[in-house]
C-alpha cells in the first residue's frame, strides 16, 4: 500500500472511531426484538401525524395503513415487516446504531422506548382471540382545574 493510500485509511479509521460511526450503539435486545417484530401480523401504533413523519422509515413505510384519525393523532397499522423497517429506522436515527442518522434523534428514541416493551412482551405465536398490539403516545398536558368560584 503506498504512502498516501494508507495515511488516507487511517484518516478514515480514526474519524470512524471518534464519530462512533460503524459502532453498534443497538439498545440490548434489539436483534432479539426484531425477530419478535417480524412474526407480528399486526401492530398498531397511535401518535400525532408530525411525529410518524420524522420518525418512519424513508423506504417500505409509503403503504402503511391508517385505521383510525382523530384531529392530528393517527393510528397506523404495520405488518411484521413493516415494524421491522420502522424499528431499525428509530434505533439507526436514534442510537446512531449506523454510519449516518438522519432525523431527529429524541423522537426516534423516544418512539423505540414506547415500542421496545409491547414488542418484547410478544408470545411465539399469537392466540387466535389475542388483541392487536399497541402503542399510544400521548403526551398531552392537561390544564389544571380552575378553582371555583366559592368564597
Amino acid at each position: 500500500m503506498r504512502r498516501g493510500a494508507r495515511a488516507l485509511a487511517a484518516v478514515i479509521a480514526g474519524a470512524a472511531l471518534l464519530t462512533g460511526c460503524g459502532e453498534d450503539t443497538s439498545p440490548p435486545g434489539h436483534k432479539s426484538r426484531l425477530l419478535k417484530a417480524a412474526g407480528a401480523t399486526k401492530f398498531r401504533i397511535t401518535c400525532a401525524k408530525d411525529l410518524w413523519e420524522i420518525t418512519k422509515a424513508y423506504r417500505g413505510m409509503d403503504d402503511v395503513t391508517v385505521v383510525s384519525r382523530k384531529g392530528k393523532v393517527y393510528t397506523y397499522e404495520l405488518t411484521g415487516s413493516e415494524l421491522v423497517a420502522y424499528l431499525e429506522e428509530l434505533n439507526s436515527n436514534g442510537h446512531n446504531a449506523g454510519w449516518a442518522s438522519d432525523g431527529d434523534p429524541e423522537q426516534a428514541i423516544r418512539m423505540y422506548d414506547a415500542i421496545a416493551p409491547v414488542v418484547d412482551a410478544l408470545g411465539p405465536t399469537p392466540r387466535r382471540d389475542a388483541t392487536i398490539p399497541q402503542v399510544t403516545l400521548d403526551d398531552v398536558v392537561l390544564a389544571p382545574p380552575t378553582p371555583s368560584a366559592k368564597s
